[in-house]
C-alpha cells in the first residue's frame, strides 16, 4: 500500500487540519497495538472506549496520520489529522476507494449459517490457480471487511470477502465498498432473528450482498433452501445471472468416519470427486457452493479436488480432537439452531456413546424459547444419550429433551464453571462428545479443560 495524504482526505471526504509531515501511507490500523511505521490510524468510538484517546500513542508507534472526529488537536500530536463526521464511515469510504485501484475479482458471501467455513474453502481452493487475499477471520463488519480489502497488493487476483450484519442496511454498505463480482447466499436462518420481524426480513438483509454487485456479476444461492429460491428472492436478483446448486448436483455424499464425506459433484457437464475434511452434511453443500465458484473462475475439476485435500477447518469450526479416551466435536466458535441441529446429527451417527454439551443460542429474540425447546427435541429424536444443557436459555433445550420422552439421559447446570466442577461424573472413555454453543458462552473452556483431563 502507498497512499499519499491528499488521496485520502479526498477518498474520505474529509479536511486537514494540520500539515504535519506529509508521508505517504503504507498501513490501516484501527488498534494501536497493531501499529507499523507509516500506519494511517483510525480511532474508532464504541460503547465503553474511545480510540481518540490513543492517537498520541499511535504517532509514537510510527503511524504518520489519523484521521479524527475532533476538531482539537491532542496535545504533543503532530502529525497530520483528517477530520471527518464519521471515523467509521471514513474507514469504509477509504476501502472503497483502496479496493476500486486493484483489477481483482471480488468474491462476496453471506448467509445465517456457513459463511466463514465456506469462505475459507472458496479461498482454499482458488488459491490454486490465482494470487488469493480473503477476509481475516470472521472479520465481516464494517471495521474488519475494510481492513480485509487494505491487505490488497499489486499481483493480488482475487479477494474472498465475508459480509455479515445483525440489522438491516449493514451488508447493503458492506456490498458497495467490496464491490463484488460474485456474489453467495448460503442459508437462511433464524440468526439475528431478534432484529428483524421473521426470515423474510433475514433474507432481505442478506438479499443486500447484491446492492454493489458489478454489472454483469453473478449471484450464487443455495438451491435447497426455499427462501432463496423463492419469488422475493427472484425479483431482487432478476438483473443478474443466477445458479441455484443443490441437491440435484451432489451425485454422492458419503461419510467416512468421524471427519470426512467422500463427494461427487456435477456442475454444467463438469464432475468433481473430492473429500470433505469436515464433519457434516451441511458441510458438503458448503464444498458445492465452493465447488461451482471454482469451475465458474475456470479453475480445473482435478485442481479443485486437490484443493481440499490440505483444507482444514478453522479452530472450533468442527474440529475433531482425542483426549482421554474421549472424541470430542469442537464446535464451540459460534451457534443457531440449523448449524446445531446439524451438528447433533454428526454426533448421532456414531456407534460409541453420544454426548451432546449444548449452550445458549443468541440473538434468537422473540423465538429463542421456542427455538431451544425444538433442539432439545430434535437431540432426543436422534437418540443423544447424554444431553448436557448449560446456562438459562439452554434450560429450554433441556427441557425440550426431557418433554420428547427419548431415551437418552439430560443434566442441566446454570453456567460451565458449575459442569465443569462435576465433568467427571458424566463424561466415560469411548465416548464422542459434542460442545456446542454461542460465542458469548466461551465454551472453548469446556473443550480446554476435556482435553487437559
Amino acid at each position: 500500500m502507498e497512499l499519499s495524504i491528499q488521496d485520502i482526505v479526498k477518498a474520505c471526504g474529509g479536511r486537514l487540519l494540520n500539515d504535519g509531515n506529509k508521508s505517504s501511507v503504507t498501513s490501516v490500523s484501527t488498534d494501536t497495538r497493531d501499529i507499523k511505521p507509516g500506519a494511517l490510524f483510525v480511532p474508532i468510538v464504541g460503547d465503553r472506549f474511545d480510540g481518540h484517546e490513543y492517537i498520541l500513542a499511535a504517532e509514537e508507534k510510527g503511524a504518520v496520520c489519523a484521521v479524527t472526529e475532533r476538531q482539537n488537536i491532542p496535545d504533543g500530536v503532530t502529525i497530520p489529522l483528517i477530520y471527518v463526521a464519521s471515523t467509521r464511515r471514513a474507514l469504509m469510504d477509504l476501502a472503497g476507494y483502496y479496493r476500486r485501484l486493484f483489477d481483482v475479482v471480488v468474491v462476496a458471501i453471506t448467509g445465517s449459517a456457513g459463511k466463514t467455513t465456506t469462505k475459507d474453502m472458496i479461498a482454499h481452493i482458488l488459491a490454486r490457480k490465482f494470487k488469493t487475499k480473503k477476509t481475516f477471520g470472521n472479520f465481516n463488519n464494517d471495521i474488519g471487511l475494510p481492513l480485509s480489502i487494505f491487505q490488497l497488493e499489486q499481483g493480488d487476483e482475487v479477494l474472498v470477502l465475508e459480509m455479515g450484519m445483525n440489522h438491516a442496511g449493514e451488508i447493503h454498505e458492506l456490498s458497495l465498498t467490496g464491490a463484488p463480482d460474485i456474489a453467495i447466499i448460503t442459508h437462511i436462518g433464524d440468526a439475528h432473528i431478534e432484529n428483524f420481524e421473521n426470515r423474510e426480513g433475514i433474507l432481505h438483509a442478506k438479499l443486500e450482498i447484491i446492492d454493489g454487485l458489478k454489472p454483469g456479476g453473478v449471484v450464487i444461492l443455495n438451491g435447497d433452501d426455499p427462501l432463496l429460491t423463492s419469488m422475493a428472492a427472484a425479483e431482487k436478483v432478476k438483473n443478474f445471472e443466477v445458479l441455484y446448486p443443490g441437491t440435484e448436483n451432489i451425485l454422492q455424499a458419503e461419510p467416512i468416519g468421524l471427519q470426512e464425506s467422500r463427494c461427487s459433484f456435477s456442475w454444467r457437464s463438469k464432475n468433481v470427486d473430492l473429500t470433505v475434511p469436515i464433519p457434516g452434511a451441511h458441510m458438503v453443500m458448503n464444498a458445492l457452493l465452493a465447488v461451482v465458484v471454482g469451475l465458474e473462475l475456470g479453475v480445473a475439476p482435478s485442481e479443485l479436488s486437490n484443493g481440499f485435500d490440505d483444507f482444514a477447518p478453522a479452530e472450533g469450526r468442527l474440529t475433531v480432537e482425542t483426549a482421554n479416551d474421549m472424541t470430542i466435536i469442537n464446535d464451540v466458535y459460534n451457534a443457531n439452531p440449523a448449524a446445531m441441529k446439524e451438528a447433533i446429527k454428526i454426533v448421532c451417527r456414531q456407534t460409541a456413546r453420544t454426548v451432546a454439551i449444548l449452550g445458549d443460542m443468541g440473538e434468537l429474540g422473540a423465538v429463542a424459547e421456542a427455538r431451544h425447546l425444538e433442539v432439545g427435541e430434535f437431540a432426543a429424536a436422534c437418540s443423544v444419550d447424554l444431553l448436557v444443557a448449560i446456562g438459562p436459555l439452554a434450560k429450554h433445550i433441556y427441557e425440550g429433551f426431557l418433554a420428547a420422552q427419548g431415551t437418552g439421559r439430560a443434566e442441566y447446570f446454570t453456567d460451565s464453571a458449575e459442569f465443569l466442577a462435576k465433568w467427571k461424573e458424566f463424561l466415560k472413555p469411548g465416548d464422542v462428545v459434542l460442545v456446542k454453543a454461542s460465542r458469548s458462552m466461551a465454551f472453548e473452556n469446556i473443550v480446554t479443560t476435556l482435553v487437559a483431563g
